[in-house]
């Protein structure tokens, strides 16, 4: 069984990077270049805090986007040329809430719960929203065990075949959704988190000036659009 290394843990509360996330989604495509490098910058503080080696990790592959893009724009224009060029400006341009959403899958669900308790969510929504992030960050788990196992087999993707590609990952993948499913109502049901009781939690819910700094970054970058 693979272990997740990554720290458990962000500067910010998991609550604010749900207010980020929400905030940079709106305003990323409809704002300047200077609330961009501040969704950025954010971003890449709350992921150092995080993980520095996934901050070493986004940051590379922000850096190669950005290569990759200077490269093809010295390339004569065509069809093709310009169309990989617009795919490339979408990734960079959500960059920030894809590494907000890198921190925010890896975090502990008893984490967001209690974050959620915290300001009066119901329990019900509660479950939902962390069995969701809890199973995107098993997916990709799941994923790189699907490809461990397709080069043990000598089995590769081609893109000259690309149903029988697509049968490759969605059959092992189908039946790994169906394991991580049981296993996650099983955890759920043994730790009844289902009743309605007062809950507690072993890592206390805290706010901090930085996460009212966030939120401040948040309504000035929605301010910036209005």
């Amino acid at each position: 069984m693979q272990i997740n290394k990554i720290k458990e843990t962000c500067i910010a509360n998991s609550i604010v990077l749900f207010i980020l996330i929400v905030s940079f989604s709106i305003t990323l495509f409809i704002t300047d270049k200077f609330s961009y490098y501040i969704m950025l910058t954010v971003s890449f503080v709350l992921l150092l805090t995080h993980s520095k080696k996934e901050f070493l990790n986004m940051s590379t592959k922000y850096l190669f986007l950005i290569l990759l893009l200077h490269l093809l724009e010295k390339l004569p224009y065509g069809l093709g040329v310009a169309s990989f060029i617009g795919l490339l400006l979408i990734g960079i341009k959500l960059f920030p809430v894809f590494t907000l959403g890198r921190i925010l899958i890896s975090l502990s669900p008893l984490t967001i719960m209690s974050s959620l308790r915290k300001i009066g969510i119901p329990n019900n929504f509660n479950l939902s929203v962390a069995t969701g992030l809890r199973f995107m960050g098993e997916m990709n788990i799941r994923l790189k065990e699907i490809r461990n196992g397709m080069k043990v087999r000598g089995l590769a993707i081609s893109l000259l075949h690309p149903i029988r590609s697509f049968e490759l990952y969605l059959i092992p993948l189908m039946y790994k959704c169906l394991h991580v499913s049981e296993t996650l109502t099983s955890s759920i049901i043994s730790k009844g988190a289902e009743y309605e009781i007062e809950k507690t939690s072993y890592n206390s819910t805290k706010y901090s000036v930085f996460d009212l700094f966030c939120i401040c970054i948040s309504i000035y970058l929605v301010w910036r659009v209005l």
